[in-house]
C-alpha cells in the first residue's frame, strides 16, 4: 500500500491557507496516513489528527488577534521579559477545546517539533506524548510569543532547528509527501524597504529553506536510485527506507498571502479568503498530479 503524507510549514497567521489545503486533500485526495507540522502547521496538524477540521475551519473565521496574542503592557518590568507578546487565551483555547483524548487513537499519525533552547536541539513529538504544551511550543515564534516549559526544559518554535523536517515522514514510510509552503514559489525580487519588511522577509526564509533543502535532498536521491536502476543494480539493494524513491509534491500559494506583518494580522475575512486559496490551489495539485 502507498502510504501518503502531508506536511504544514510555519507561517502565522497565513496558517489559514492550510487548513484549506487539508479539506480538499482530505475530502477528495489520496488516503493521508501522515501528517507533520511545525509551528502554526503544528496546531493544524494536530486538530486535523483528532477530528476536529471542521472545527478549526470555524474558529479560524472567527479568529482575531486578541483571541490569540496580547502586546505586554507591564513595561515596568520590560528587563524581564523573555517576549513582546502574551498569548495565554490561545493555550486556555488549545488545552480546554482540543479533543486530546483522541489523539493517541487516531488513523492518522502526526509529528510536530519544538525546538530545546536548554539543550539546543530540535526534538519531535507524536501521538501519545503530544499535549497543549507541545503544540504551544512548536509555534512559539522567539521575541513574538513567550517560550513554553515541558518538564525540566524551555523550547520555541521547532522551526528555528529543524534541518530536515521531512524526515520523520520518511522513517515512518512515506512514499509520497505533500509538502505545504505558505509563500508563493516565485522569489521576491524587491529589497526590503523597511525593518519591518526586513524581519518579515527574514522568517519567511526561516520557515521556507529548510523544506525546500529537504525536499532536494529527496529529489537528489529519487535521481540517484533511477542512475542506478539505469546501471542495471538490482532494486532490492537499495529499497531500505532512506534510499526509497520519495515523490515529494508542493503546494504553493498561487499568490502572496499578505504584505508585511501578515504573520501576525489575523481577521476572520482574511482568514477565510485564504482557506479558500488554498482549497483552489490544492485542487490544481491534485489535478496535475492525475488524483482527480
Amino acid at each position: 500500500m502507498v502510504m501518503n503524507a502531508v506536511f504544514l510549514s510555519g507561517g502565522g497567521a497565513r496558517g489559514a491557507y492550510e487548513v484549506g489545503v487539508l479539506k480538499a486533500l482530505l475530502k477528495d485526495g489520496p488516503p493521508i496516513q501522515l501528517i507533520g507540522g511545525v509551528s502554526i502547521g503544528a496546531i493544524n496538524a494536530v486538530l486535523a489528527c483528532t477530528g476536529q477540521l471542521d472545527q478549526l475551519v470555524d474558529v479560524w473565521q472567527r479568529m482575531s488577534a486578541f483571541r490569540v496574542y496580547r502586546p505586554r503592557l507591564d513595561v515596568w518590568n520590560f528587563t524581564k521579559w523573555t517576549s513582546l507578546t502574551e498569548n495565554r487565551a490561545l493555550m486556555k483555547r488549545l488545552r480546554d477545546q482540543v479533543h486530546w483524548a483522541r489523539l493517541p487513537h487516531s488513523p492518522l499519525q502526526v509529528f510536530i517539533s519544538a525546538t530545546n533552547i536548554n539543550l539546543r536541539q530540535n526534538e519531535e513529538f507524536t501521538n501519545p506524548e503530544i499535549t497543549y504544551r507541545h503544540v504551544m511550543a512548536s509555534a512559539a515564534i522567539p521575541v513574538l510569543f513567550p517560550p513554553v516549559r515541558i518538564g525540566k526544559h524551555w523550547y520555541i518554535d521547532g522551526a528555528y532547528s529543524h534541518m530536515r523536517p521531512l524526515k520523520p515522514l520518511l522513517k515512518a514510510g512515506a512514499d509520497r509527501i505533500f509538502a505545504v509552503f505558505l509563500s508563493p514559489r516565485r522569489p521576491r525580487l524587491s529589497p526590503p524597504s523597511s525593518l519591518f519588511e526586513m524581519a518579515d522577509r527574514v522568517l519567511e526564509t526561516v520557515l521556507y529553506s529548510s523544506i525546500a533543502a529537504d525536499r532536494a535532498q529527496i529529489e537528489n536521491t529519487n535521481q540517484e536510485i533511477d542512475r542506478l536502476t539505469e546501471l542495471g543494480v538490482d532494486p532490492v539493494t537499495f529499497q531500505h527506507k532512506p534510499y526509497r524513491a520519495v515523490k515529494v509534491m508542493a503546494i504553493h500559494p498561487s499568490r502572496e498571502l499578505g504584505k508585511v506583518g501578515s504573520y501576525l494580522m489575523i481577521s476572520g475575512e482574511k482568514a477565510k479568503e485564504l482557506m479558500e486559496l488554498g482549497m483552489s490551489d490544492c485542487y490544481r495539485v491534485l489535478k496535475r498530479h492525475e488524483f482527480i
